[in-house]
């Protein structure tokens, strides 16, 4: 049977938030999500909060861990960040340059 990946969304990670506050494991959280545990630990780990001045106020909290989610899949790749970068590709097309060619000489 093949599986398929799907985001975590906010509404699980209300009921994240909320379970870890109650101090239920890892193992647990995934198993009532029917995520794998490995997921829910990555999850915390890359969303977690923290204030190097209020250390009271680190911890995941859902909203944070959902705008931080959104702002990671929304980054805008090098070719529209860059103006110069841009450029210079759509010079080399414009020479004519086959892709390999361009990629292989940014390096």
């Amino acid at each position: 049977m093949k599986r398929t990946y799907s985001h975590i969304d906010m509404d699980e990670r209300r009921k994240i938030a909320r379970w870890r506050m109650a101090g239920l494991s890892v193992d647990l959280i995934a198993e009532k999500l029917g995520r794998h545990r490995s997921t829910i630990f990555r999850e915390i780990r890359r969303k977690t909060f923290t204030d190097a001045e209020f250390a009271d106020l680190n911890g995941y909290y859902c909203v944070i861990a959902h705008d931080m989610a959104c702002e990671r899949r929304a980054k805008l790749r090098k070719l529209a960040r860059f103006s110069n970068v841009r450029q210079s590709v759509s010079d080399r097309i414009r020479h004519g340059w086959s892709p390999q060619q361009i990629a292989g000489h940014m390096l």
